[in-house]
């Protein structure tokens, strides 16, 4: 008969997997991600919204892969600067490290929050782990991932101030 360690066994749960005492909850690194390529690929600004995931998936107790959420503000804490967390969600997507959800503004100052997922990691919903990033198999391959995607990022921004500024040109007309 198996036991199944809940609330005060949770020391003993800890110690059991040699997780450190007194340090909160420990996000798992495997090896072979360490040692991938996408993983060597990722750029500074990358790496800091990587680990500002692990440390939001760690405050929760591991229970919240998938529903991760990183807003602006707490990434900026966090080192990264405001003009760049979009391009490292991109990069981190592309490498597979990630999976986000992108959110968006709904109406006016109402938004729809993005969330994030980290694909060496389940979900507590029963989702196994993807392991995108195994798809890499060279840092050619992977740098020509992360050029790519922020390609595609840079021509959505071309489209997203094209129509601004068409949208712009009308409200002028209809002003005239």
């Amino acid at each position: 008969m198996s036991r199944v360690w809940k609330g005060a066994d949770n020391s003993r749960k800890r110690k059991g997997r040699s997780l450190p005492t007194g340090s909160g909850f420990c996000v798992p690194l495997p090896k072979d991600l360490l040692a991938s390529p996408a993983w060597s690929a990722m750029s500074r600004q990358c790496r800091r919204l990587v680990d500002a995931l692990m440390i939001e998936h760690a405050e929760h107790g591991g229970e919240e892969n998938g529903r991760l959420k990183a807003p602006y503000d707490t990434l900026q804490m966090r080192g990264m600067r405001r003009s760049d967390i979009k391009n490292s969600i991109h990069e981190a997507g592309a490498l597979g490290i990630i999976a986000a959800d992108l959110g968006r503004r709904s109406h006016g100052a109402r938004r729809l929050a993005s969330t994030f997922r980290l694909t060496w990691l389940g979900t507590s919903d029963g989702l196994m782990p993807t392991n995108e990033w195994k798809a890499i198999k060279t840092d050619e391959e992977a740098l020509a991932r992360v050029e790519n995607a922020l390609r595609i990022l840079a021509r959505l921004r071309a489209i997203k101030a094209a129509e601004r500024a068409a949208r712009s040109d009308n409200r002028e007309a209809k002003a005239a």
